[in-house]
């Protein structure tokens, strides 16, 4: 049985006690299969007939004679649907018992579970939409804050294709008229002269890197800021990783190194993912669960995007200063916790409670335009990037046009030069998938969920 041959269902909606349950059909038998379990009459099966394209209907599912569920049928007409095939979607009552009825109903008709990402892959095969298009769906999914959620669209509505489309094409006429004058070299016409050709591959480098630069971006607002939360032991790192989570996470205590392995957990704040870090209090231990804990967060420190250095206002030998040798000073953010205890400090740190919550909210305005600073310091593009396959392909376009531009200043013949750019074009192609092998298509979609 081909591909597009198996007509394939998955829930679109999470399957459990809700108040509806989405199950979507795609194939060529779509139509035939929903005419033979539905009818419009509750009392017993009445075959509906011939369902119309673009249509909802409201009526009852049945296996033989067997009521099964109220449901609410909507059909797309091929080519006019998501997949670009006869789809339909069924809209039961929410609940396992019910939707595990309507699987085996869907089964015993003929249909198959749809893979991971089957109906997206069936759209992009379909001209529906294109690779860097169908990326985009599954990071729609993923997104947990505005500005990831953001870029997503952008990516799904063909504004990121779009900017890959017109690269191509400029590459494609400069390839073009450099094949042309090696069909012309016996009369000696030049249709490009080498230094219009010269300053045309400079600007196309500048916007590939450009391109390229927004990744360190992209990466940060797909997958969230890393925020590490450092400092010596008992000075409150996880009284403030409690606070900012608003609920007690991190076991809280006066005996130093209660903390023996990081934690992380994710938060929203201004509208930007974070990754929260908990450290274990660095210091020289012969416990050796602690001394691997130790080395974790060390790690994850080095990772980090921001670290968050703390130290105890009620005792100033707890300096932290040795935690973050190596780290850009950009990325610090230094306070001084335990202000309710009434201790002061001259330094110009900022002064906080994580016990009281005084002056926490200054510290979490802080910590949000660090990252927005962070983002805006990377951001080179009009355009970002979030994905590290199209950043991998945008490198290599990138190192293709390099070549081109030491061969044009060395005078080296048009053939040569036409190759790198040649490349250059059809490593692009490979973004929006116009050349793309099963096995990455394969390795794409299986990452997307059941459904989509």
């Amino acid at each position: 049985m081909s591909y597009n041959s198996r007509t394939i269902f998955a829930p679109a909606t999470l399957v459990g006690e809700s108040g509806i349950t989405v199950i979507r059909i795609s194939g060529e038998d779509s139509f035939p299969i929903a005419s033979n379990i539905f009818s419009v009459n509750k009392d017993s099966f009445k075959k509906a007939g011939h369902l119309s394209g673009n249509s909802v209907h409201h009526g009852f599912l049945f296996d033989g004679q067997e009521l099964i569920d109220e449901v609410v049928i909507t059909s797309f007409k091929a080519p006019n649907s998501f997949t670009g095939e006869d789809v339909v979607e069924i809209s039961s009552h929410g609940g396992y018992y019910i939707f595990h009825k309507i699987n085996r109903l869907l089964l015993k008709h003929g249909t198959v579970h749809a893979e991971p990402g089957e109906f997206s892959k069936r759209a992009f095969l379909n001209g529906k939409i294109d690779l860097a298009q169908a990326e985009a769906v599954a990071d729609i999914i993923r997104a947990n804050a505005e500005q990831a959620n953001k870029i997503a669209l952008k990516q799904l509505s063909g504004e990121f294709s779009a900017a890959i489309n017109s690269l191509r094409e400029e590459l494609i006429n400069y390839c073009s008229l450099l094949e042309l004058e090696l069909d012309f070299s016996e009369e000696g016409i030049d249709l490009v002269s080498k230094q219009e050709l010269l300053n045309k591959v400079d600007g196309l480098i500048e916007r590939f890197q450009s391109l390229t630069r927004s990744y360190e971006s992209g990466k940060i607002i797909k997958e969230g800021v890393n925020l590490a939360i450092v400092g010596k032991p008992n000075v409150g790192k996880s009284s403030i990783f409690n606070y900012f989570l608003k609920e007690n996470r991190a076991i809280v205590s006066d005996i130093p190194g209660t903390t023996r392995d990081y934690l992380q957990e994710p938060l929203i704040m201004g509208g930007i993912q974070f990754n929260l870090i908990d450290t274990a209090g660095i210091r020289v231990s012969r416990d050796s669960i602690e001394q691997e804990g130790v080395r974790r967060s060390k790690i994850k420190i080095g990772e980090s995007d921001i670290v968050l250095e703390v130290e105890d206002l009620s005792n100033p030998n707890l300096k932290a200063d040795e935690y973050v040798i190596g780290i850009p000073e950009e990325k610090i953010i230094k306070i001084f916790n335990k202000a309710d205890l009434g201790h002061t400090s001259a330094n110009g740190a900022l002064q906080v409670s994580a016990l009281t919550g005084e002056r926490m909210h200054q510290l979490q305005e802080l910590v949000v335009a660090k990252a927005k600073n962070l983002i805006k310091v990377n951001e080179s593009s009009d355009l970002i990037i979030t994905n590290i396959r199209h950043r991998d392909i945008l490198l290599k376009s990138c190192e293709n046009l390099v070549n081109a531009k030491k061969l044009i200043k060395k005078e080296q013949g048009n053939e040569l030069i036409s190759f790198e750019i040649r490349a250059a074009m059809d490593n692009l192609a490979e973004i929006i998938g116009k050349t793309t092998n099963v096995d990455i298509l394969n390795n794409i979609f299986s990452k997307f969920c059941i459904g989509k």
